[in-house]
């Protein structure tokens, strides 16, 4: 993810990371669409929910989900792109500087680097 007028400048793979960034964007990996057992006739793709939230504060810390990421990310458009290799959604964002937030069901084990569900909080900075 990166300001929707930047060019989608996103800093490289880093194996064994989940999510890492650098000063133009944030990648966080999700479970990607032929991570299934096998290819049938009729083929179940595997799905990722990515839900990303425009807040004014920080909400208390929950039992059902885990930090796994904090960060800023600059977006002076106001616009945040996140995709992948098959499409974009631009998406809200506070305009300027963002601290972004983002957890995983706390039940993920630390060492999955495909969750299937990612939420996103974009909070002003002061």
């Amino acid at each position: 993810m990166a300001d929707a007028d930047s060019g989608a400048l996103v800093p490289d793979a880093v194996p064994g990371l989940l999510v890492w960034s650098n000063q133009h964007g944030v990648v966080a990996l999700v479970r990607h669409a032929q991570d299934i057992d096998s290819f049938g006739d009729t083929v179940d793709w595997a799905e990722a929910e990515v839900v990303v939230r425009v807040l004014q504060a920080a909400e208390a810390p929950t039992a059902d989900r885990r930090e796994v990421f904090r960060g800023r990310l600059h977006v002076p458009s106001g616009r945040l792109s996140i995709g992948d290799a098959d499409g974009e959604v631009i998406h809200p964002a506070h305009r300027g500087w963002n601290e972004l937030v983002i957890t995983v069901a706390t039940k993920l084990s630390p060492a999955d680097l495909s969750p299937d569900q990612l939420r996103i909080d974009l909070l002003p900075t002061s």
